[in-house]
């Protein structure tokens, strides 16, 4: 079973992060759009692997947090998105309210 958001969250970028994502990225990138899904892990978490293959890992590092620290912990520019995104999945986490938190190894 999978819960979405039902539209896409939008931040823009503050400056020093436009111009270190221009420069890496190339070309001109304002901010994101992000599509959010919650699903049940079915796995052990050993099997969570954020390596890619293909690319360059966005993600250094995960551990289990709740809906209030997953919001405490994002950087100020998606704070305003996180809470909205926690706000929709709390009433389908669990009774200890667990949700997932990934650093990021970029920015």
């Amino acid at each position: 079973v999978c819960l979405q958001v039902p539209k896409w969250l939008t931040y823009d970028f503050p400056p020093a992060v436009k111009a270190k994502v221009n420069r890496l990225w190339g070309g001109e990138w304002h901010g994101q759009a992000q599509k959010w899904f919650l699903v049940r892990l079915m796995k052990d978490n050993d099997k969570i692997n954020l390596v890619n293959e293909e690319a360059d890992s966005e993600f250094s590092e995960w551990k289990w947090a709740s809906p209030e620290e997953v919001i405490e912990l994002a950087v100020d520019y998606k704070r305003p998105l996180y809470e909205e995104v926690m706000k929709t999945f709390k009433p389908y986490l669990n009774e200890n309210g667990m949700a997932a938190k990934c650093k990021s190894s970029k920015w």
